[in-house]
């Protein structure tokens, strides 16, 4: 064992992607029963072998420490009979999706760690995601299912902001290239969120859980519309939602638990997107914007921990010792 103990940042990151891994695979364990495309299948087969290293590698770790290990989630939190929910189309914008946010929170638990061994396994994670990305972009391409970025023609010349009304929200100018960068991922992830959503809310057996998903439907929705309106003001087409992504399954297939859990990290997500948003853009009506949204998410994301906390799903991560209460209970 090393003799450097793991830092607060350590733990808390690797429980925490220990955590949503045991999630994770129980989708990619349903889309390795249920997808059709053999060659997408490889690539879901790609992202369950990572996920099952991350478990293993976090769990070892945790173990040599002397740490509790997470619950998570396991094999009763989802229903392998179930029918085919989700078509390849999703399946592939899922994993696509995968690989993008694990890019970011591998990286971010990477900058945020100091013990050689921890530093070394992020670093894989971020290796592996990558490639996972690129083959799922890669699939979606071959089967004319991944959304290209619009192509958009540009000024010859360097040019400066010439004064404030570059900024203005009342006068309008185009958008510029970044602008359209997050707009359009925007679109695409409340499109993914949109589908998961719709899909959870026919699946579920609990009223309460039900209602949830529509609310998050009806949020992408118009989520999704907001950021269209924007892009075709400036004659920029977005990117075309699927009616096709959910197939017309009632079954139940995920536990309410594990999806309101994934909902809550969907949410998390989200924010974190309509922040950088709103930083990397430069009209002022767009920051708006997004600030606006970002609440109605956060809030959404509120009822879901409220939910899972009533329920008692909500797992608690490790925390430092309350002094207050030591001193209490060694009085005593």
């Amino acid at each position: 064992m090393p003799a450097v103990k793991l830092t607060a940042s350590e733990i808390g990151m690797l429980w925490i992607q220990y955590v949503q891994n045991t999630m994770t695979i129980q989708f990619l364990r349903y889309f390795d029963e249920t997808v059709e495309d053999e060659e997408i299948k490889s690539v879901v087969q790609y992202a369950e072998r990572f996920s099952s290293t991350v478990i293993e590698d976090i769990e070892r770790i945790f173990k040599e420490e002397e740490l509790l290990v997470p619950d998570g989630f396991n094999e009763k939190d989802v229903n392998m009979e179930a029918p085919k929910l989700f078509s390849d189309g999703f399946i592939v914008m899922f994993l696509g999706n995968m690989g993008k946010a694990g890019v970011l929170a591998y990286g971010a638990s990477l900058s945020a760690s100091s013990r050689e061994d921890v530093r070394q396994f992020f670093s894989r994670c971020v290796t592996e995601t990558t490639e996972l990305f690129n083959r799922a972009v890669d699939v979606g391409l071959e089967k004319g299912i991944h959304v290209r970025p619009p192509q958009i023609d540009v000024q010859k010349e360097i040019e400066y902001v010439g004064g404030k009304k570059y900024l203005s929200p009342f006068q309008k100018r185009s958008l510029n290239t970044i602008e359209i960068s997050h707009l359009f991922e925007n679109i695409k992830t409340n499109m993914l969120g949109e589908a998961i959503c719709a899909a959870f809310a026919q699946t579920s057996t609990s009223k309460e859980i039900v209602a949830y998903m529509k609310k998050g439907e009806n949020i992408s929705s118009k989520h999704i519309q907001s950021f269209s309106h924007v892009l075709n003001v400036s004659e920029i087409h977005p990117p075309m939602g699927s009616n096709s992504l959910v197939t017309n399954s009632t079954t139940q297939t995920f536990s309410d638990r594990l999806i309101v859990f994934l909902m809550s990290v969907l949410s998390t997500t989200g924010q974190g997107n309509y922040s950088a948003a709103s930083t990397a853009s430069m009209r002022y009506d767009l920051v708006l914007t997004y600030q606006r949204l970002s609440v109605e998410v956060a809030l959404y994301a509120k009822d879901g921990l409220d939910l899972m906390i009533k329920h008692g799903w909500l797992e608690e991560p490790p925390q430092a010792p309350d002094r207050n209460e030591l001193i209490t209970h060694s009085s005593n």
